[in-house]
């Protein structure tokens, strides 16, 4: 009897078409203190929904960093 190959769970990497409820993502986001905040996502006709507490200029340099830290992943 051949014994299994033992893989490493990464828990940055799921399943495909796996998706997280995004009204438990935003309920641990409160009270955290953000001093900026923006908040994007697609609805389910495919419409972009933006909102947030920052300005434009902020918005687009959190996009920029969020950006880098999931290409670093």
């Amino acid at each position: 009897m051949s014994k299994g190959n033992v893989v490493k769970f990464d828990p940055v990497v799921v399943g495909e078409n796996y998706r997280f409820d995004p009204d438990e993502i935003l309920e641990k986001a409160k009270g955290r203190g953000f001093t900026n905040l923006a908040i994007i996502a697609d609805l389910p006709d495919g419409e972009l929904w933006l909102s947030g507490s920052a300005n434009a200029g902020e918005t687009l340099i959190l996009i920029e960093r969020a950006k880098l830290l999931i290409i670093e992943r």
